[in-house]
């Protein structure tokens, strides 16, 4: 009995499909999220503003919300809960940015538009710590990315004191620059990572 046991374990073990998380799609996915999001995000930067630019925003941040709920999926399984929840969090920022977004080109002077952005960049503010202080990157991503959320925060504070900052003011601009190195930073991670999926 006990070697058929073990024969049915072993089989189990050969035929129990690979968790599509951490499968190489997936990854591939992850990768081209963030790929698209922290391309365009810098690329449209250099862009007029205008209806150009409203489309190459609102392609990096549907980039950036797809990669961050697929780490979700793939941190939660392995059980580290407080950076799947970040970056469920970063994913809920970045929609209300593009809602902001959305708002900016249907009504250019509305200032509801800046006030989303704003609202987006707090939730920032909290979402890069917990997606960075547990040990899931290497130690420079980790920094990189807690660091991300000061000018993030700041931006955020000066709306609430009623400074009314804009979203291509200086400290957005240098959280958004130090999020590309963040995101570069996963992206590596998950690059490195593929070769695991394939055993």
């Amino acid at each position: 009995m006990s070697s058929q046991a073990n024969s049915m374990s072993e089989l189990v073990g050969v035929t129990t499909p690979a968790r599509p998380e951490s499968s190489m799609p997936h990854r591939i996915l992850i990768v081209v999220g963030f790929v698209v999001g922290a391309v365009l995000g810098f690329g449209g930067g250099f862009l007029p503003s205008g209806p150009p630019q409203n489309i190459v925003y609102a392609l990096s941040s549907l980039g950036i919300i797809m990669g961050s709920t697929l780490f979700v999926a793939w941190f939660a399984r392995q059980g580290k809960s407080i950076v799947a929840v970040g970056f469920a969090l970063l994913a809920l920022a970045e929609s209300i940015s593009l809602s902001g977004l959305f708002l900016l080109a249907s009504a250019p002077t509305f200032s509801g538009a800046s006030a989303s952005f704003a609202a987006g960049v707090a939730l920032y503010a909290v979402a890069l710590p917990l997606a960075s202080v547990p040990p899931a990157f290497p130690l420079w991503n980790r920094i990189v990315g807690v660091l991300t959320a000061i000018p993030f925060a700041a931006h955020a504070l000066l709306w609430l004191l009623g400074r009314s900052p804009a979203p291509s003011g200086p400290l957005a601009s240098i959280g958004y620059v130090l999020l590309i190195v963040t995101i570069i930073g996963w992206i590596i991670t998950v690059l490195r990572a593929a070769p695991s999926s394939q055993r």
